[in-house]
């Protein structure tokens, strides 16, 4: 790679483009970046040439099925998108009649700033340049053409390989040099951009080893273990094989410092703990996501209402301190931070977990948390272990990473992830017995909550089958797998593969059931699998079931507040909603939830309060911002400017954004948000639904009728429930609205089970519910009676005219 300009002084007049070329191809300032897939493509193989291109050869790249003459001309056509570059003062890119060149004393890149680093045993500028999670060169610039796309897997392969090459170079130095953190703080990223390096995963080991942390070298040897199982050659090669043994073998030369630590004994039997919600309704997965998952501090299996000598025979956990290992403000304070979440997750389980002060040491626990801030650059890491107390292993170990200005979110991905773990590995320990013995079976466990904590629903159910096989008799095993067959009811696009997983997922339950008939996770499993977008709604019955087992269990009442919205019963789903997020306190999801429901029942007051809370304890989290818009759209138009004003430029530009300057400034001009909104349609029809409950709000009630009557009743993503807050009264009113609801199938439901929705008794409706259903009804009765005799009509054929 040539030096284009790495080091040197910048020029007043203008900046100099910079190209970043690992990871997708981008170029700052943005104003430089051109539109066209091939001008980008173009400009990064100038930027990575040595010299002059010919045209042959570029046309030749681009566009090798085309003519020479169609080719070269696609080339200057290609040249004109450049334009910002060829005609800048002086030219950045010089095309003469036969050669195209860029000037490289004018450009930098980030790949040569990273050499350079590396040259200059510059840590801080090399982690600054080398991204993570193996970003290849040009990642979004692949499929142009055939020739183009063989030339980019060789480079990528070429450059790859120099980059590990001079970074690895400068982690030896520094070991070498005894800069401990220095270069495991490299060797870290560098697994990260190439997980399948061997000669990365050993210097991380020596380097944890050096550092006194024995199950940090654990740790990097079962990633290294794990990703070169994935290659050809199934398992690490013999060096470092030999080095783990000999460094587990032998003691560090500076152990890890003793922490004070914290006990976390069993919860009570069945209260469970949902893992993070993704976005609101954001289908099966979505909400199975948003309700279950995860199960707290105990387990499903445990004695409900045991003594408290008894529950200290079950499992317990310590979680240590949070140790930052940098030692600086910002570390510490993130420290503390998280260390907060954990007190409150402790505060919320009624005294049955404790907190013990900084002058006990815990003994005699199953499990170790351990979490370890660390600072790389502008970025901050976070890294969670579970360790086996009893034989050290390292039972689950996970890294996350943020820059400065998320660190809020980094804070609650890390504490939900550790309660998640925590609370599964518990609760799949089995009823009112101490921690399994059995090594493997702990191992698998662990396996089954990571796939769950990540999402993996299709390894998840493997490693569950896996598990019912060893253990036929695990009823809590059988849940579980209910569970996972439920969320993967949706995976398929095919009518009889979805079925077929659905009839799974009920004979697992059955299993479960007839081996445990109060297993409370069968039955919120059994509420999940049904048909249609309903099947939330439909499970409501078993959901009955089960909080009738436990009032407390947690998923239940997740499952329950997200059916209960769903199908109409608003007030009703707020306080399951509550009592969730309470059971959940490092959740920021279920937090929210509590607010939406709030805010949807027509307790603005409260929701404002619960808004400030949650703002309180997640400052400056992404997801605040929506909520913070919604709360304006219900209050109205004072509210709505306020919130539009007190936005950036860039923010105002957003489809969000857009609608709400609609109702802050109605009498704009809002051309650019009908085309927008036909945009997304387009992409998302369910957002048809948002969009009614939009111009509803602004007083706009032909468009909010016409976008109702445009909206899905298959693959809703369940955005109906937008139309039941009260700025949507309106929509409510007219009898088209009821008649969308029949379509979906909420009136069917409300006539069988005889219970009606919450709007159904606001003032000004122009209809009754009842009455409208049983017209309803009798429309489509006599509809289908239309239909059958025409069919039978026709199947009598045409009447032959009498002789």
């Amino acid at each position: 790679m040539h030096a284009i300009r790495a080091i040197g002084a910048q020029s007043d007049a203008a900046p100099t483009p910079t190209f970043r070329l690992l990871g997708d191809f981008t170029v700052d300032p943005p104003a430089f970046v051109p539109h066209g897939r091939k001008a980008r493509a173009l400009l990064a193989r100038l930027a990575l040439a040595d010299g002059p291109l010919t045209r042959d050869r570029l046309s030749t790249l681009f566009w090798s099925r085309r003519a020479e003459t169609q080719a070269h001309a696609s080339l200057r056509q290609c040249l004109m998108e450049l334009k910002a570059w060829t005609r800048a003062s002086p030219p950045l890119i010089h095309a003469d009649r036969d050669t195209v060149r860029i000037d490289r004393a004018q450009v930098a890149d980030d790949m040569s700033f990273l050499l350079a680093a590396c040259a200059a045993d510059d840590t801080e500028k090399a982690l600054r340049w080398l991204p993570g999670e193996g970003a290849a060169l040009l990642a979004d610039l692949g499929g142009i053409d055939e020739v183009w796309d063989d030339w980019l897997a060789a480079e990528r392969a070429r450059r790859h390989e120099g980059i590990v090459r001079e970074v690895l170079a400068m982690a030896d130095r520094l070991f070498d040099a005894g800069a401990i953190d220095q270069t495991l703080a490299v060797a870290e990223r560098m697994t990260r951009f190439d997980p399948c390096s061997e000669h990365a995963a050993r210097l991380v080991m020596r380097a944890r080893w050096q550092a006194g942390d024995d199950d940090g070298v654990r740790h990097a040897w079962q990633r290294i273990e794990d990703a070169v199982a994935r290659g050809l050659d199934g398992k690490p090669s013999p060096e470092t094989r030999t080095l783990y043994k000999n460094l587990t073998a032998s003691r560090p030369p500076r152990p890890a410092p003793l922490v004070p630590a914290s006990i976390v004994p069993l919860r009570s039997r069945n209260q469970q703990t949902a893992r993070p919600a993704g976005r609101p309704f954001a289908g099966r997965v979505g909400v199975l996501a948003a309700g279950i998952v995860a199960l707290s501090l105990v387990g499903a299996d445990a004695p409900r209402g045991a003594p408290r000598a008894a529950a200290f025979a079950a499992p317990v956990v310590r979680i240590e301190p949070v140790v930052p290992r940098g030692g600086d403000a910002l570390e510490q304070q993130f420290a503390d931070a998280l260390a907060a979440d954990f007190v409150r997750l402790a505060t919320a389980s009624g005294g049955v977990v404790r907190v013990l002060d900084g002058r006990t040491r815990g003994d005699g626990e199953d499990f170790i948390v351990r979490v370890a801030i660390d600072r790389e650059g502008n970025a901050l890491s976070s890294e969670s272990r579970v360790v086996d107390a009893v034989g050290g292993s390292l039972l689950w170990s996970n890294r996350l990473y943020e820059t400065r200005g998320n660190l809020t979110l980094l804070r609650e991905r890390t504490a939900v992830s550790v309660a998640n773990m925590v609370d599964c590995g518990l609760s799949m320990n089995g009823r009112d017995r101490a921690l399994t013995t059995n090594a493997d079976r702990r191992v698998l466990v662990f396996a089954i909550c990571d796939a769950n904590r990540r999402g993996e629903i299709a390894r998840m159910t493997g490693l569950l089958e896996e598990m019912t096989r060893r253990w036929p008799g695990d009823a809590s095993a059988w849940a579980w797998l209910a569970l996972a067959r439920a969320m993967y009811i949706g995976e398929s696009d095919k009518r009889g593969e979805r079925e077929q997983r659905r009839q799974a997922a009920i004979r697992d339950v059955h299993r479960a059931l007839a081996l445990d008939p109060a297993n409370v996770l069968a039955l919120v499993a059994w509420s999940w699998t049904g048909r249609g977008e309903l099947f939330a709604v439909e499970g409501l019955p078993k959901i009955d079931r089960a909080l009738a087992i436990d009032p407390d269990f947690p998923p239940a009442l997740m499952a329950g507040a997200i059916g209960l919205f769903q199908a109409g019963f608003v007030g009703a789903s707020v306080d399951p909603a509550i009592r969730a997020a309470e059971a959940d306190p490092t959740s920021i999801a279920k937090a929210l939830g509590v607010v939406r429901r709030l805010a949807a029942a027509g307790r603005l007051k409260d929701a404002s309060d619960r808004f400030a809370e949650v703002e309180r304890l997640w400052p400056g989290h992404p997801d605040l911002a929506e909520h913070r818009r919604r709360l304006a759209e219900e209050y109205g138009r004072t509210a709505a400017v306020a919130l539009y004003r007190a936005a950036k430029p860039d923010e105002r530009r957003t489809f969000e954004m857009l609608l709400l300057h609609h109702i802050a400034d109605p009498a704009a001009d809002h051309s650019a948000l009908d085309a927008i909104a036909e945009e997304e349609f387009a992409r998302h029809p369910y957002i048809a639904y948002y969009l009614a409950a939009h111009y509803s709000r602004a007083g706009d009630m032909a468009k909010a009728l016409a976008w109702l009557h445009r909206a899905p009743v298959r693959d809703t993503a369940m955005q109906w429930s937008l139309l039941y807050w009260p700025s949507v009264a309106p929509l409510r009113r007219d009898p088209r609205f009821f008649v969308k609801m029949a379509q979906i199938g909420l009136v069917d439901y409300w006539r069988r089970t005889n219970r009606w929705p919450d709007f159904c008794r606001e003032p000004g409706l122009r209809y009754d519910c009842r009455q409208e259903a049983a017209r309803l009804v009798a429309l489509g009765r006599a509809l289908g009676d239309g239909i059958a005799l025409n069919r039978r009509r026709q199947s009598q054929g045409p009447r032959r005219a009498p002789s």
